[in-house]
């Protein structure tokens, strides 16, 4: 609160504000005129009064149960425009209000009322108005309003009157309307009462007319005119013994008071007389005191040359109560100078008198006075209120902030930014301070614009948010003093907007019950007493010496008051060096727990005894400037002096007064008696509410706790100043013992009860998560409206947390419910609301503060308010440090226990809607903790018992032992953990649970043992299983395991060990199965058997794939052989189900065959040969996949194998070489998918078949392999010459008909392509194949692989040759061909020997040509070796000569004779044959001769001349 504005006013009383009205939704109802009346000019309106702001608030009786207020507002921006609200203190601030549109401008006036005639149950109201235009208006208002918002009210509701057609035409300069009556004055100082609303305006008695001459006589009329009488000023009615009088106040100083009923004046006095200056304006009549029969009355004489003579005159008319009613001519008067300000409103009773002024722009203040006009005293109105609260109230504010930050926060730069946001954002979001409009005026000067949607969706933390980013995007990170300079500016900002949006526009009085309050531009207040502390505290230096004013009977003896002044000086000392920044600063400490209180306190109190030292003075010197920091430097240094001064003298008159310093301690602790909060044993009934009244309550208390709180700081601050200062103040160490073992205790506990009071009244509540379906449930269960309306308003921002808790109905009546309350009921409200939140405890010896507290945290908690129900925890944990020196251990304990328990539920629910992941895993940690530490105490047990409902810890029975208790509340607090998703926790609490099961089962005690709910195995096997869920879930695999390992219940043990391979698989963590991190001793098998299981029965496309993991199972523990089987299983599996997903799937299913069937080869290569086999196929089948019928095997089919017992006997046994002959079948397939052949091979075909189609895709070398991997000896040479006439058939470009031999057509034996392929033959072909020899051209190919594989099989030469000229006739055998049938295999000519040779010789050749027709080739080529033998070297001539050493294809010869006979003899090619004939009888002749010459030698060099002589003859 603000200090009172001048030392010689006291200060009766604070502004309450009524939180909500702010947050109005307002219905636009648009009040048609009758077009007959045609609007005034603004320049020229017929009503002449001024145009302003102006309000009104009327009481409305509702049959004694309660009261409604009908409040309307007219803004001078919009003059034409109604505002009207009802309110009702039994209910909640309503969220809608009425706004009427007119026509035209209005009068600043209007009158409310209830209509007599409405239905029951039905209210209407009656609104009367006037437009400048001169048109009274009649509306009737249905209540509630529910009228649509841009509708017309109908023309039935209004009732239209214009002034100006009436006779008189005079200006209106003054209006007035009671129930059924409305009166104006003119200028021309008439005055009329028209009977709206009561008569009709054609009756003739519906204007009256109120004259002089009423009772004398109409003759008399122009002789009573013959003195004008000035303008009506102002009007105003009041109600004596019954009678509606009227006081009229005439511009000449003239005071008419008539009786509205009989039409006659009672009383005309000229307020002139007593010589006041200025000229009257306006008029405020009180209510009659029948008791005194008084009435009075004030008149407002405004200075005509300086304003600050306006005055208020009060005049006290008594009147009789007798038949002839008379007013006294002579009243009592009394003059009120209102030396500065206009006067905006004013309001008077008998005996007081409010004013409200305008003292400067937007600066305003309500004087209160007493009859006479001596004792003057003022309110604090919210403005100063929020000004001192943001550290606006005066410019030294901001240099104590920012130099009281900087020194603070010197050593903590990291926490200076946040600590310093969230204490300005706590005042600044407050209800009361809060200010929609205003707020969101603030934003968009900082651009940030917000539809009124978007403003209206943002919570409390959206909003904080936005006003972080403002301050962030100023720079105000870098120090403690740039954050609070930067927050300082926003907060003037918002302080203008509120102050425009907010401005006074009038006083409401309500005297039948004392209410007293204000109407503002946006929003309601009332007006409360102050508490007698209060009273103490806001008391000026000067003012300190009077106590008996104050109504505080404090001491009896004159030297403890004398002692208590004094040391309320030192107080205020502190506080004017100092300001409020530093008790700010410590509140948030308190309240945040970022930073520890104690370093607060420590560092404030060095800037008390050595003054601010900013750590750098280069922050304050960019904000302030060189010239201002070192002027402020000094001014800072000058205060430090003066303080230390004005200290050390009042210590010194404080030990001259006192006999010692325990004298000056009693003292301070009766005054510490009256600072706590005063606890009454009287009970009151309790009552949850959420009205008006409530919420006037919840301000009213924040108010009186702040003041206290900062009061009980200033306290703190002086004794623990004196400790520092003691030795020059002759401090005992017995004194100095007494402050810290006694006194601070106690002011920590007064701190903590009134830091917690205020908390709770100004902090809003947080909406439920929307996934809390157990606190949503809970209100759906109660069924009581009142509770869901509850839950419903959580997180408003006007809903605090004091909104949650129950309020006093006094014995009296429910003061919260029937109407407003009055100025002093407010403060025995507050003090009857505040003993029964600090009665609320739950333990039977703890102290009251404690245990209030906690059931607070407690209540909070089961609201679902965890971060507040925290906050109040960690204020107890603060208080709890200095309350171990004064509590006993056993109430110590409880607190402890109860609020470890409390805070660690209160972390874990935050956590778990926490997005920070950094601050939802140290809440975790941190909820841990507390649990932990709560379950140590050795008074646990009876300290949670009580918070079963709230926590939903509960044991039913008695525990016979803390073991056993705590394996409950560990137990518990794992489910909490789990049911949270948070598994670090509740692994710890499972394995603490483990831990309290094993301590019970080791003390060997029986009555333990029993008391267990299962036996002690069956618990560890649920908790190990437990154990292993959490480690799994937290991905500490060895920890998992560890569990698994460790549990005693074997069906639970391999359980886990299931669940443990499912979820590594899952999760893609395989590898830890498989590299031996985990040794799984005892466990090979059942994770071999799990593994396999889980293998058979998943999908082969799904990762990881469970056959590799397997083999990398085995392959690290060196079984090789069951490695290869799990491979082979792989590849059998593959064959049989992966064929189904298109010709994609189907390459990449042959891939993988691939790498299955050469990992199993591999891997039984490592294997002993004897055992180099697997198991057989069939045999897995059964296991594995009953129901699938296993697919035709090509390997298995093919007839190649040999016999039928081997084909059988491969069935069940499988090895290397068939292994081997898979890879071969496979890889082929593959490079045939890879080519994208048409004649795709399926695996039912024949191998043959495979060759073809490989032949004809040019894939020559696996169609080779193929060759020769299936077949042996003779079968191998008879497919090489199959494959090689295919393959020689490919270089025909001519082929004879499909007649004869057709070595390449293997359609009969291929299925016809699918019609994927049909559609895919069309793109062109273009494929580059890996395994394709170099060379494209086919002759070269045929050449390559012949010149490769003639070795193995010589007659292939024979083999190409014949299919090529058998396709062809014509075709000219290549010479690579021819060559290869007269070279031997190492490059030497087959010619000296004859045509003789191996298979594929010169002789074989000569046939082919002879064969097909080819006789020019055959003659040259026997031409040619008969050349050649016969042109033997000299060294050959020998050889030659041996028996049989040359051979030649006579057989041959001949039938080529006998051919090129037949062709001459039949004419075809005649002169050809002719000619070869020629050439090869001269030829053959040449050669038989030289065969008779080496014969006739052979026969010479063996029988001598015997061989001559046979020869010859």
């Amino acid at each position: 609160m603000a200090a009172p504005t001048s030392g010689s006013r006291r200060i009766a009383g604070t502004e309450v504000p009524i939180t909500g009205s702010d947050k109005v939704r307002w219905i636009d109802l648009t009040v048609p005129s009758s077009p007959s009346v045609a609007p005034a000019s603004p320049a020229d309106p017929f009503v002449s009064v001024p145009p302003r702001a102006a309000s009104g608030c009327h009481v409305v009786s509702s049959g004694g149960e309660s009261q409604r207020y009908l409040a309307w507002r007219i803004h001078e921006e919009h003059q034409n425009v109604l505002e009207v609200i009802e309110l009702c203190a039994s209910k909640e601030f309503p969220s809608s209000g009425l706004r009427l549109v007119f026509q035209e401008a209005l009068c600043p006036f209007a009158f409310m009322c209830e209509s007599e005639g409405a239905r029951r149950g039905e209210s209407v109201y009656l609104l009367y108005v006037l437009t400048i235009s001169g048109v009274a208006l009649l509306c009737n208002l249905r209540s509630p309003f529910s009228y649509v918002s841009g509708s017309i009210l109908s023309q039935n509701d209004i009732l239209e009157f214009s002034l100006q057609t009436h006779t008189q035409s005079a200006n209106i300069t003054a209006v007035k309307a009671k129930p059924g009556c409305l009166v104006i004055g003119r200028q021309d100082g008439s005055i009329c009462c028209y009977s709206l609303g009561k008569l009709a305006p054609s009756s003739p008695v519906f204007s009256n007319e109120l004259r002089d001459d009423a009772g004398i006589g109409r003759l008399w009329t122009l002789v009573s005119r013959t003195k004008a009488l000035g303008p009506v000023q102002d009007i105003d009615t009041a109600t004596v013994n019954e009678r509606e009088l009227l006081f009229a106040l005439h511009l000449d100083g003239s005071l008419r008071v008539w009786d509205i009923s009989s039409h006659t004046k009672l009383l005309n006095y000229n307020v002139h007389s007593n010589d006041f200056e200025g000229q009257p304006s306006r008029v405020w009549v009180g209510e009659a005191d029948d008791d005194q029969e008084l009435i009075s009355l004030a008149v407002l004489h405004q200075g005509t040359m300086v304003p600050a003579c306006d005055r208020v005159v009060v005049y006290g008319f008594s009147f009789g109560a007798a038949e002839r009613f008379l007013l006294s001519p002579e009243p009592l008067v009394s003059a009120i100078p209102l030396l500065e300000g206009k006067l905006v409103d004013l309001k008077i009773s008998t005996e007081k008198l409010w004013i409200l002024k305008e003292v400067g722009p937007m600066l305003y203040e309500i004087v209160q006075y007493d009859s006479d006009g001596e004792e003057i005293c003022s309110y604090v109105l919210q403005e100063d209120a929020i000004s001192e609260q943001m550290f606006q109230s005066s410019e030294s504010a901001l240099d104590d902030l920012v130099w009281t930050a900087d020194s603070i926060f010197s050593s903590m730069k990291e926490h200076s930014f946040s600590f310093i946001s969230s204490m300005f954002l706590r005042r600044l979001l407050q209800p009361g301070v809060n200010h929609c409009s205003a707020l969101r005026e603030t934003l968009l000067e900082y651009k940030r614009f917000l539809s009124d949607s978007e403003f209206q969706s943002l919570t409390t933390s959206g909003l904080r948010k936005e006003i972080l980013s403002i301050i962030e995007h100023e720079g105000s990170s870098q120090s403690a003093s740039s954050t609070a300079y930067h927050w300082k500016k926003f907060s003037a900002r918002y302080l203008h907007k509120w102050c425009g949006n907010n401005r006074p526009y009038g006083l409401f009085l309500d005297m039948n019950h004392e209410v007293f309050g204000l109407v503002r531009k946006g929003s309601f207040s009332l007006f409360r007493c102050l508490e007698g502390v209060e009273q103490l505290i806001y008391g000026s230096s000067d003012e300190l010496g009077n106590l008996e004013g104050l109504e505080m009977n404090l001491f009896d003896d004159v030297s403890d008051t004398e002692t208590l002044i004094e040391v309320l000086r030192c107080m205020g000392h502190i506080n004017h060096l100092l300001g409020r920044s530093s008790a700010a600063i410590y509140y948030e400490s308190l309240i945040s727990s970022v930073i520890s209180p104690d370093e607060i306190a420590s560092q404030i109190l060095k800037i008390l005894e050595s003054g601010f030292s900013p750590q750098s003075s280069s922050p304050l010197i960019t904000l302030l400037g060189t010239d201002a920091y070192v002027e402020r430097r000094q001014m800072a240094h000058k205060s430090q002096r003066k303080f230390s001064v004005e200290m050390l003298l009042s210590f010194h008159k404080l030990q001259s007064r006192s006999t010692s310093w325990s004298a000056v301690f009693d003292v301070i602790e009766k005054f510490m008696k009256c600072l706590n909060t005063k606890v009454t044993i009287q009970e009151h009934e309790l009552k949850r509410l959420c009205n008006v009244n409530s919420t006037i309550l919840v301000q009213a208390t924040s108010q009186v706790a702040r003041t206290m709180f900062e009061s009980a700081f200033d306290l703190f601050l002086f004794l623990s100043y004196l400790v520092g200062v003691g030795g020059q103040v002759s401090l005992l160490q017995s004194d100095v013992s007494r402050i810290k073992l006694k006194l601070f205790p106690m002011i920590q506990d007064i701190l903590g009860q009134w830091i917690v009071l205020h908390f709770v009244g100004i902090s809003p509540t947080t909406p439920p998560a929307m996934e809390d379906f157990s606190y949503q449930l809970s209100y759906l269960q109660l069924g009581i409206a009142d509770e869901v309306s509850l839950h419903r308003k959580l997180g408003s921002s006007d809903f605090t947390l004091a909104c949650l808790l129950d309020f006093p109905k006094s014995a009296e009546g429910d003061h919260l419910s029937a109407c407003f309350p009055s100025t002093a009921e407010v403060v025995d409200l507050v003090r009857q609301f505040i003993s029964s939140i600090m009665r609320r405890n739950n333990f039977d010896h703890a102290n009251s503060f404690l245990g209030s507290t906690i059931n607070l945290a407690a209540v909070f908690v089961r609201h679902g308010q965890y971060e507040a129900a925290q906050n109040l925890l960690g204020i107890l944990d603060t208080y709890l440090n200095y309350a171990r020196a004064s509590q006993t251990d056993q109430d110590t304990d409880i607190a402890c226990s109860a609020r470890l328990h409390l805070n660690g539920f209160c972390l874990l629910m935050l956590a778990h809607d926490e997005a920070n992941i950094v601050l939802r895993e140290s809440r975790v940690h941190e909820a841990i903790r507390c649990f932990f530490r709560a379950a140590s105490g050795q008074e646990a047990p009876k300290a949670l018992k009580k918070f079963s409902s709230e926590t939903g810890f509960q044991i039913s029975g008695e525990c016979k032992s803390i073991s056993l208790w705590r394996l409950h509340y560990y137990e518990w607090a794992m489910q909490k953990f789990e049911q949270n998703s948070m598994s670090e926790g509740a692994c710890q609490f499972a394995l603490a649970a483990l831990e309290q099961v094993d301590s019970i089962v080791d003390l060997d005690n029986v009555s333990e043992v029993e008391g267990l709910p299962e036996t002690a195995q069956m618990i560890k096997g649920r908790l190990w299983a437990n154990v292993f869920k959490y480690s799994l879930d937290l991905k500490n695999f060895r920890d998992a395991y560890c569990a698994i390992v460790s549990n005693p219940d074997d069906d639970s043990k391999y359980v886990c060990l299931r669940r443990f391979i499912i979820v590594l698989c899952e999760l893609g963590e395989t590898k830890v199965i498989c590299n031996g991190e985990i040794p799984f001793t005892g466990l090979l098998e059942k994770v071999e058997q799990e593994l396999f299981w889980k293998a058979e029965r998943s999908d082969l496309s799904s990762r990881p794939n469970l056959y590799k993991v397997l083999y990398s199972f085995e392959a690290y523990r060196n079984n090789w052989r069951k490695a290869a089987a799990y491979m082979y299983r792989y590849f059998v599996r593959l064959s049989r189900e992966g064929d189904a997903g298109g010709s994609r799937q189907l390459s990449h299913v042959l891939h993988e065959k691939l790498h299955a069937l050469s990992t199993a080869i591999n891997s039984l290569q490592l294997v002993e040969p004897s055992c180099a086999w697997l198991d057989s196929v069939c045999e897995a089948d059964d296991q594995t996949s009953p129901s699938k019928k296993p697919r035709n095997n090509l390997l298995m089919e093919n007839s190649a194998f040999g016999t039928d017992s081997e084909l059988s006997r491969l069935q069940f046994c499988v090895d290397i070489e068939i292994l081997e002959k898979e890879y071969t079948l496979t890889e082929a397939l593959y490079m045939l998918n890879t080519v994208n052949s048409r004649s795709k091979s399926h695996e039912s075909h024949s191998i043959e078949a495979l060759t073809d189609i490989l032949i004809n895709e040019n894939l020559y070398d696996l169609a080779f392999t193929v060759v020769l991997k299936f077949w042996k000896e003779s079968g191998m040479k008879r497919e090489l010459e199959r494959v090689f006439a295919a393959v020689a058939q490919q270089c025909c470009p001519n082929r004879v008909g499909n007649s004869g031999r057709n070595f390449t057509d293997t359609q009969q034996l291929l299925l016809l392509p699918s019609s994927e392929d049909d559609a895919r033959d069309g793109s062109s072909k273009t494929i580059a194949v890996a395994h394709q020899v170099q060379g494209s051209c086919q002759w070269e190919t045929l050449e390559l692989y012949l010149d490769k594989y003639k070795d193995l099989h010589p007659r292939l030469p024979v083999i190409v040759a014949e299919t090529l000229l058998y396709a062809d006739p014509e075709i000219e055998l290549p010479l690579w061909l021819v060559q290869m049938f007269k070279t031997t295999k190492g490059g030497n000519r087959m010619i000296s020997w004859g045509m003789c040779g191996k298979e594929a010789d010169p002789a074989a050749l000569f046939r082919l040509y002879t064969n097909y027709g080819r006789h020019a080739e055959a003659a040259n080529l026997l031409v040619e070796y008969l050349d050649s033998f016969a042109s033997s070297r000299p060294v050959d001539v020998l050889h030659r000569k041996k028996m049989s050493a040359a051979w030649f294809p006579y057989t041959t010869i001949e039938r080529f004779w006998c051919q090129l006979e037949e062709m001459q003899s039949a004419g075809h090619s005649a002169d050809q044959c002719d000619r070869l004939k020629k050439l090869l009888h001269g030829a053959l002749m040449k050669h038989l001769q030289q065969v008779v010459v080496d014969s006739e030698d052979v026969l010479s060099s063996v029988g001598g001349g015997q061989g001559v002589e046979s020869q010859s003859s």
